[in-house]
């Protein structure tokens, strides 16, 4: 088993008695980034699709990056 496994274990089962214990499992508003610092609402780059993609045309590598930033936005629970 992996140590982080065993530690994940370990503050779940234990967690409740900590006295003045942190929230491990925090709502995605919390840790979201300021708007300002948020690199997501950006418009991308067609210089950034290329380096990702540099097996696709332009057209396939912007589209492709796009799909990429949206899908990571639905993984960290930011909405469109």
């Amino acid at each position: 088993m992996h140590p982080l496994e065993l530690f994940d274990r370990f503050r779940r089962w234990f967690g409740w008695v900590a006295p003045g214990r942190q929230l491990w499992e925090r709502k995605p508003e919390q840790v979201a980034p300021d708007r300002s610092d948020d690199w997501l609402l950006e418009s991308p780059s067609l210089d950034e699709a290329r380096l990702l993609f540099p097996q696709l045309d332009e057209e396939r590598a912007l589209l492709r990056y796009q799909q990429l930033r949206l899908e990571m936005r639905e993984r960290d629970g930011r909405g469109f």
